[in-house]
């Protein structure tokens, strides 16, 4: 395979660590570890395939997280951002293929980091969310999340604005997004965004975040909600920050 004959041991390690890093943050916090891992990944193989390579390894890494949380999973908010979701992530998918390697990373970066505003906004107004909002906010979280990694970020002020504990919430969102990467997979899948090559190494890393993924669930239930959203508000900017630089480079 020649993506992993670019690739050194030394460059394949430390994919593998921040594999198992991110994915005990994202284990912990819900959120944050899939586009800082995103971040690593883009700068040593390129912007524009790790969507498709993060949507492999995501599938893994939700499924496994949503499987640890499943006695915390919400029915009913689950449904309510999929079925708006779902149509609005094969449109914004089709698109990402014509998208720039440039505009990927602006507006991965932006997307994540407007995220932290959206949040305290939220926090400050006390949102109060019905399934109808959830729905709303469904919809734009699709079309985002057909053209990047992270959108389940601007979820959090409507899903917690809906009651749910920071318990429910990681395993309702864990749920939702593996819905998200099944969809987007199969736009990905019927295009050349997605070949062997990167399929291996998604899998490869998706695998590498289940030990995480546990790891996780164990920091997160000592974890004090205060605690979670300085933590992903810190996570959130490093990030945005990467995916800049990725740009202007």
């Amino acid at each position: 395979m020649l993506l992993f004959d670019n690739l050194s041991v030394s460059v394949l390690i430390v994919i593998t660590i921040a594999a198992l890093l991110t994915s005990s943050i994202h284990g912990a916090t819900g959120v944050a570890g899939g586009f800082l891992m995103t971040a690593v990944l883009a700068s040593i193989i390129g912007v524009k395939p790790v969507v498709p390579i993060m949507s492999v390894a995501l599938l893994i890494s939700h499924s496994s997280r949503a499987l640890l949380n499943i006695k915390d999973f919400d029915r009913a908010a689950f449904f309510a951002v999929v079925v708006p979701a779902v149509p609005f992530i094969v449109a914004a998918a089709l698109l990402y293929g014509r998208m720039s390697s440039s505009l990927v990373a602006v507006l991965l970066g932006a997307l994540v980091l407007l995220s932290i505003p959206l949040r305290r906004w939220a926090r400050s107004r006390k949102i109060k969310a019905s399934r109808g909002t959830l729905s709303g906010a469904g919809a734009v979280y699709g079309f985002l999340s057909g053209i990047s990694v992270g959108p389940g970020m601007l979820l959090i002020p409507f899903m917690l604005g809906y009651g749910l504990a920071k318990e429910a919430f990681v395993a309702t969102l864990a749920a939702i997004a593996l819905v998200t990467n099944i969809t987007r997979l199969s736009v990905f899948g019927s295009t050349d965004l997605l070949d062997t090559r990167y399929l291996i190494l998604g899998i490869v890393i998706g695998l590498l975040t289940i030990p995480g993924n546990w790891i996780g669930r164990t920091v997160l239930r000592k974890m004090t909600n205060q605690n979670h959203t300085l933590i992903v508000d810190i996570l959130t900017v490093i990030g945005a920050l990467n995916f800049f630089w990725l740009a202007l480079r």
